[in-house]
């Protein structure tokens, strides 16, 4: 769960014009607005323009759990729920890309400190900068992906677990979404067990040897792995930064990790 760069301004067509054929957004939206429920039997926020755009801003991964979504359904998920805002059914600052458990666990909760805003003759021209305005006066306790940096704020083990001191982003991984469920929690294991196994055999060649440089190839293809368009770039982010929770009893690993990886950011 990384904060994700988008373009507000750049909202696809689709969301904004009329098409040449049937019924445009904004004639949804009047729909939608007159039935105070959403009511859109085509979901016609779910087109192909919207879906890449998604796809290019996500990198092809969940908003939340940070999976690669390569062959699986590219859920177009919205953050405040459609059945609740009907309104923001359409709106681009609204609609996420998210993976199908995530969208499933999720659903159409959407807990919130202060009262839910209700609609309020809001125009359809406006609907798509309306979520900064309706997080000042929520206080939502789900993490906006797309709003908020919240990196330095999750926390990760050995066995591949996710969790935070934060009561927010600890809603959003415990209750909102579901980050520790089974399949998960493996995939994020699998990382480090495999880095670890090798640093290992690396280590037991240097005692005998006393030689490093083996390390250093495998330790500079898991730092260069490490970017925000790779799946689980929070993890690797985490181990990188806290090499002792994973290597607590090697000083030699934890040195030797943590020198590459301050060289690479130096560069």
């Amino acid at each position: 769960m990384i904060k994700v760069k988008k373009d507000f301004e750049d909202i696809p067509n689709i969301l904004t014009s009329s098409p040449r054929q049937g019924e445009s957004r904004e004639d949804v939206f009047k729909k939608n607005v007159a039935s105070a429920s959403y009511c859109d039997d085509k979901n016609s926020y779910k087109v192909g323009s919207v879906q890449k755009k998604l796809n290019e801003i996500y990198h092809l991964k969940c908003a939340y759990c940070e999976q690669k979504l390569l062959d699986a359904p590219k859920h177009i998920e919205h953050y405040r729920p459609k059945k609740i805002y009907y309104w923001l059914a359409y709106s681009w600052d609204n609609l996420l890309l998210c993976c199908g458990a995530c969208n499933s666990a999720k659903g159409d909760r959407f807990e919130t400190k202060n009262s839910a805003v209700c609609y309020s003759d809001e125009v359809f021209e406006n609907i798509h900068a309306l979520t900064t305005t309706y997080d000042n006066l929520e206080k939502p306790k789900i993490i906006n992906p797309e709003k908020e940096d919240i990196l330095n704020l999750l926390v990760f083990d050995k066995k591949g677990k996710i969790s935070s001191d934060d009561a927010r982003v600890k809603h959003t991984i415990e209750e909102a979404c579901n980050l520790n469920r089974n399949e998960l929690v493996q995939l994020r294991m699998s990382i480090v067990t495999d880095f670890i196994n090798i640093m290992n055999e690396h280590y037991l060649y240097f005692q005998k040897n006393k030689d490093t440089s083996r390390f250093i190839p495998d330790i500079e293809n898991f730092i260069e792995n490490c970017e925000v368009e790779n799946e689980f770039y929070a993890f690797r982010y985490f181990l990188l930064n806290h090499v002792e929770i994973f290597f607590e009893d090697n000083v030699v690993l934890q040195t030797l990790i943590r020198g590459r990886y301050s060289k690479y950011n130096e560069n």
